[in-house]
């Protein structure tokens, strides 16, 4: 389970690879929505395509230890400028 400052610093640590692996934006958010304790990472893909390959967590190391922290996909349209 994740507090807020780790997911982060796992979303920072990380955020480029999950971009890499089809994610167009990456955002922290309470797991509760997604049946998680703590925080996990929202990854973004857009719909209609199949599945990423995004791993379904990721770890950062802390003071006190590793930290796993959960990754879900949210599919949802990139932003576009109008």
């Amino acid at each position: 389970m994740a507090n807020e400052e780790e997911a982060n610093k796992a979303r920072r640590q990380h955020g480029k690879k999950l971009m890499q692996q089809g994610a167009h934006a990456i955002g922290v958010e309470q797991g509760k929505a997604y049946g998680a304790k703590g925080f996990v990472i929202v990854a973004h893909v857009p719909p209609g395509k199949k599945k990423p390959k995004i791993p379904d967590k990721v770890s950062c190391a802390t003071a006190g230890g590793e930290v796993e922290v959960p990754v879900v996909i949210e599919q949802s349209e990139p932003f576009k400028l109008e």
